[in-house]
């Protein structure tokens, strides 16, 4: 998708492999996870606001299965050696309680852990304000009116793995987004206070996810971001809907991504997308190891003039083939 009028959510996640150089971005190693956490269990949505507003480095926060009604915002911060945890089964279902309202859970301090529990029927899913170093990792994000997971203002070295991310944009197919990285050049300002100022939310790993039903991207990709990968997941339908352009799996519009090992069926056009919308930006991404079916386009097309895109040779299955542009 190419804008957007309105400032949407954001999210998380520590990366867990060892250094990795994207073009010229080094990721940085792995973050020691926790010791001697201190475990809170929640068992109702009272609770939960009061382990979120008294949240140190080192806790967990258990919650206990059922439902927590609220517009949940955590903004303690953990340490590299002591993230704060916030954990579930499925079953422990985070909600504003209508699509038409909030966020689920806007996470605006660094090193969180998010892991298992379910968000649904929100506005927005998660949201990460200025998250660096959080994970999220096998949570089940569906029923939203908008996006469902968005790293914003400068959320950096964010993870998101072995989540479920489905049905999103039932209120607004435009924004209808399954991940979300930076913000469109148009909301700089609102979201990082000056229009020149970019959203560097950089170096998020994507990786593992099944993404699907969305009506805009199952990941866009912001111009102002850099370095992330984007990894072995697998993507259903998404970017089905034409709203806004999108029609894709994948859109990006940042620089140095790799792409690579993803799969899956169905969308509007292309599978991968690059684009550039503002000068300078949508240049020196590769593709490789990727497969589509029933992709009516092209696997991956190459739309921004931005020098250093790079698609692998190989055999495709897309409707127009592999690329349209020289593969390497």
């Amino acid at each position: 998708m190419f804008e957007r009028s309105n400032v949407v959510g954001i999210w998380i996640g520590t990366l867990g492999a060892a250094a990795l150089v994207a073009g010229s971005v080094a990721f940085p190693a792995a973050v020691p996870s926790a010791q001697a956490a201190t475990t809170v269990s929640v068992t109702s949505s009272s609770q939960l606001k009061t382990a979120l507003a008294g949240a140190k480095a080192g806790q967990v926060i258990s919650l206990a299965d059922g439902t927590y009604s609220g517009k949940w915002v955590a903004t303690a911060a953990g340490t590299s050696s002591a993230p704060i945890t916030l954990v579930g089964s499925r079953k422990a279902i985070l909600t504003t309680g209508s699509i038409d309202s909030g966020y689920a859970l806007n996470v605006k301090g660094s090193y969180w852990n998010l892991k298992g529990f379910s968000v649904t029927k929100s506005a927005k899913g998660i949201v990460l304000d200025n998250s660096d170093y959080s994970v999220i990792d096998g949570v089940d994000v569906g029923n939203i009116g908008q996006e469902a997971v968005h790293m914003r203002t400068s959320s950096t070295n964010v993870t998101i793995r072995n989540s479920l991310i489905h049905d999103t944009g039932v209120k607004t197919a435009a924004y209808g987004e399954g991940i979300y990285v930076g913000s469109a050049n148009s909301n700089w300002s609102s979201v990082m206070g000056s229009s020149s100022k970019p959203d560097q939310s950089n170096n998020v790993l994507i990786e593992k996810n099944t993404i699907t039903n969305t009506t805009a991207e199952g990941i866009d990709i912001k111009e102002g971001t850099t370095g992330g990968r984007i990894i072995g997941n697998i993507f259903k339908n998404s970017g089905y809907s034409g709203a806004n352009s999108a029609d894709s799996w994948v859109d990006v519009k940042g620089n140095g991504y790799v792409v690579t090992g993803n799969s899956g069926s169905g969308t509007r056009l292309d599978a991968f997308q690059v684009h550039s919308v503002l000068s300078g930006w949508g240049g020196s991404n590769t593709f490789s190891g990727n497969s589509a079916t029933n992709v009516p386009g092209y696997e991956v097309n190459i739309a921004s003039k931005t020098s250093g895109n790079v698609v692998t040779c190989k055999s495709s299955t897309a409707g127009m083939g592999l690329t349209n542009v020289a593969c390497k």
